[in-house]
């Protein structure tokens, strides 16, 4: 089998006929093999029952670290709620911390967490969210079932609870960032196809480590085209890609590199009509183009012969609605001794620094369309809308920063306070008071201005998004502050609005909150 040049230069391929034949538009459009090229051949028995074998000792090789790790924490979380019990006076049945573990093992195999490959963080995040709140029930269940229960197994249920949750939520994803660096880990994924989408595809594999994919090789028919001259490297952050073989030879390919998994770059390449050739493989990834539509609620049925695509929305779901409501006053509520005194710590610290207003009112477009005052500490100078105008006139060159993002790295309107509150989020704790007053939500879409010279452009050149905005109250956080921020354009951020809007859930939002307790200590993508 022909393995592609180790050493060769990315800049020096560019010079290439081979390069330019993957850059050149008809094979961006729509690939079209060699003339001549064979087919993709079925997969035999015996093959697809020696690949399933080999699959089936990955898939344990790939759970059994994680399934470690969850086994750690449960036994740390038992072992403390048994401590504490004992310490209180109440010690709990010795069983108590075997069925702790073993339960929590038994959940996070029901939920689809071993072996853990393909799972994105998301996903996992949810399962162990479901998986701690049944522990959390299963405990009390059992405690209040004890003849005589005591107040203080209270503060054992609270301390398993919390600690199962935080543990599974924090050291998993650290685990997956650990075990991405080894391939008897990760599991080997062959690419077939061709062209730029096949080397975007094989980028996109190989930043998945974490999910446990590597990409092992190119199989394509395009690698008969190439001289020894030009042998091509598709570069990835472990090693060169190297071209496997032709798509003839795919049976062949599979076994002598014990590749279980195959991706196709291009649909065109085989369609759907043509997945039959890759029966015997365990697992394949064909691209799908469903547009805009909210994957993270679709499922896939069979009506007479045909596939229907269901798609669900929460957006207009009274019940989920409402329970997203309760869910912000909750917490508000719960959190509201301590970010009322924050606030008052950071009021009394501005007024000493700084003589001007320590709140910043500005107008947004909320639930319906209706505009609303938002609150946030004041960042900037009380003239902040000349000084930019100003600064825009006297250096042209960070205009185009301006309308790219609508934010600017070194913004002159910023006091020395106003940096510190912005990169620690503090600035937004006063729109604490529009989540209680119904106008905003602790997790949505960012809220958007309706001016001339800001947010125009979300609404006349998004208006899907907009339209989808107007069913819900903004957020405070949501999915594009926790996925880089200030790093991020302004298409960027309506693309985060759309995904978010169109695959809103309960657990999405947990999950944001999270995610943004992250985000607010290291100071991701903030200013």
């Amino acid at each position: 089998m022909m393995e592609l040049a180790p050493n060769v230069n990315l800049a020096d391929f560019e010079k290439t006929a081979s390069y330019e034949r993957l850059q050149a538009p008809q094979d961006i459009r729509r690939p079209t093999p060699p003339v001549g090229a064979d087919p993709i051949p079925k997969i035999d028995s015996a093959t697809a029952l020696r690949l399933g074998r080999i699959q089936a000792m990955r898939d344990v090789t790939s759970a059994v670290p994680l399934l470690v790790v969850d086994v750690l924490v449960a036994v740390a979380a038992s072992l403390v709620g048994a401590w504490l019990s004992y310490w209180l006076g109440a010690p709990l049945h010795p069983v108590f911390p075997y069925a702790i573990v073993f339960l929590t093992v038994f959940l996070q195999s029901v939920h689809g967490l071993y072996p853990g490959v393909g799972i994105q963080y998301p996903a996992e995040f949810r399962g162990v969210l479901r998986t701690s709140v049944f522990v959390s029930l299963g405990i009390a269940f059992a405690m209040v079932a004890r003849a005589n229960p005591s107040f203080f197994h209270v503060f054992s249920w609270l301390a398993v609870s919390s600690l199962l949750f935080l543990g599974l939520a924090s050291l998993r994803p650290i685990a997956r960032q650990r075990l991405k660096r080894y391939d008897w880990w990760t599991q080997p994924v062959a690419v077939i196809g061709s062209g730029e989408r096949a080397m975007r595809l094989v980028q996109r594999i190989d930043g998945l480590g974490h999910e446990g994919f590597r990409a092992a090789g190119l199989i394509s028919d395009m690698g008969q085209t190439w001289s020894a001259n030009h042998s091509v490297a598709v570069f990835s952050s472990r090693m060169p890609l190297r071209w496997l073989g032709p798509q003839a030879e795919l049976e062949s390919i599979l076994k002598s590199e014990s590749i279980c998994r195959v991706a196709v770059a291009d649909r065109e390449t085989v369609g759907w009509r043509d997945f039959h050739c890759f029966h015997g493989i365990p697992h394949v990834m064909l691209p799908g183009d469903l547009g805009q539509q909210p994957i993270e609620r679709m499922r896939m049925r069979e009506n007479s012969g045909e596939v229907e695509i269901c798609c669900d929305t929460s957006l207009v779901n009274p019940m989920a609605l409402t329970i997203k409501r309760v869910m912000d006053l909750f917490l508000v509520g719960l959190a509201a001794p301590i970010w009322l005194f924050v606030m008052g710590v950071i009021a009394v610290a501005m007024k000493c620094i700084d003589p001007g207003p320590i709140f910043y009112r500005q107008s947004r477009v909320g639930r319906n369309g209706e505009l609303f005052d938002a609150m946030k500490f004041r960042s900037m100078v009380v003239n902040a809308d000349q000084k930019l105008e100003d600064y825009l006139s006297n250096h042209p060159e960070m205009r185009a920063e301006w309308q790219a993002t609508h934010k600017l790295q070194n913004d002159p309107r910023i006091t020395k306070i106003g940096a510190f509150l912005r990169k620690s989020s503090l600035d937004e704790l006063p729109q604490l008071f529009n989540v209680l007053r119904g106008e905003m939500s602790l997790v949505g879409p960012r809220p958007i201005v309706d001016s001339g010279n800001y947010d125009r452009e979300y609404i006349q050149e998004h208006p899907d998004v907009y339209e989808l905005y107007r069913m819900v109250r903004p957020g405070i956080t949501g999915l594009w502050q926790v996925s880089g921020r200030n790093q991020t354009s302004y298409k960027e951020r309506v693309f985060y609005d759309r995904f978010y809007l169109h695959n809103w859930s309960l657990s999405q939002d947990i999950f944001i909150l999270w995610r943004t307790i992250k985000t607010a200590l290291f100071r991701e993508g903030a200013c």
